[in-house]
């Protein structure tokens, strides 16, 4: 999959050792979040016959829309000390280019905060727009989504016909993002971040549009089994082949099990198998995880 290098991530490994040895010096800092939707989102998902950078089965999809409300932003470190959280919420169409941001905390300890996290839910009257419309927000709070994605995926058909088809997808998942940690090139991961004195501490919530395309729910621990892309399936939901695939209609359509994974967990459907890859979009800087839980 494309993913984005975290330089950022390799200067503070260096930092943070000495952080930890020496701890905090008194100084502050502040801390910044931004967001981003990288190439997939922006550019589009192009066709890869291998399945690592793209649709297995020839496909390739353009996002018109990918709407996220961004809540509770949270710095806060292991022993339940809170630096700052985020009131309100933020909404954002992560297809406008570049990073966006979402906010900034100044006058932060000077320390490693090993606790940050986040949440993606239902969107709210109020939620400040962030690169998205007024327009953008009332489909989201009229229908309680907390993430949109509209667009189209094109493919060549064996006589050489253009096939499209449409989508328009809204989820109601509610969705924890906690423990974020960056993603290094070497050595372990680094548990939240490092506020240094009198420095700017920027961290992305980057969001991934390839994963509701995965044909795994989770990794497998065999390096030899991958996660591919595929888009076969869902283009064949589309029974009445008026060239729209509805959730509806997804939610109609079993799952292979030869082709889809649910890696044990409940996703009779391809609308709920979608719907379970949903809460799998937020990542922290690129590549870094967060550990993933339902909010009730």
């Amino acid at each position: 999959m494309m993913t984005t290098k975290v330089n950022a991530a390799r200067l503070i490994w260096t930092v943070l050792p000495c952080l930890l040895a020496c701890g905090a010096d008194g100084g502050a800092g502040q801390a910044s979040f931004t967001t981003w939707g990288e190439e997939y989102i922006e550019q589009g998902i192009p066709a890869d016959p291998t399945g690592q950078d793209g649709f297995i089965d020839g496909w390739t999809l353009r996002y018109d829309k990918f709407l996220v409300a961004f809540h509770a932003i949270t710095v806060a470190d292991a022993s339940g000390e809170v630096a700052a959280t985020l009131s309100g919420s933020k909404l954002v169409d992560n297809t406008k280019p570049g990073r966006k941001p979402l906010v900034s905390f100044p006058d932060l300890d000077a320390k490693h905060w090993d606790a940050v996290s986040y949440q993606i839910k239902p969107a709210l009257a109020d939620s400040e727009l962030v690169s998205a419309t007024a327009t953008d927000r009332d489909l989201m709070v009229q229908n309680g989504y907390a993430i949109y994605v509209a667009g189209s995926a094109t493919k060549t058909g064996p006589s050489g016909q253009s096939i499209v088809k449409t989508f328009h997808w809204g989820f109601k998942t509610a969705t924890q993002y906690k423990g974020c940690q960056q993603a290094v090139e070497s050595g372990q991961p680094i548990l939240g971040i490092v506020v240094t004195n009198g420095g700017d501490d920027t961290s992305e919530l980057t969001t991934h549009g390839d994963h509701f395309f995965y044909d795994r729910l989770m990794s497998s621990s065999d390096p030899a089994v991958k996660t591919s892309l595929r888009f076969d399936e869902k283009a064949a939901a589309d029974r009445n082949n008026e060239g729209e695939i509805t959730l509806a209609e997804l939610d109609a359509q079993p799952i292979d099990v030869h082709l889809y994974d649910p890696s044990g967990l409940d996703a009779p459907s391809l609308g709920a198998f979608m719907n379970s890859l949903a809460r799998t979009v937020g990542h922290f800087r690129g590549e870094g995880e967060c550990t993933v839980s339902v909010l009730r």
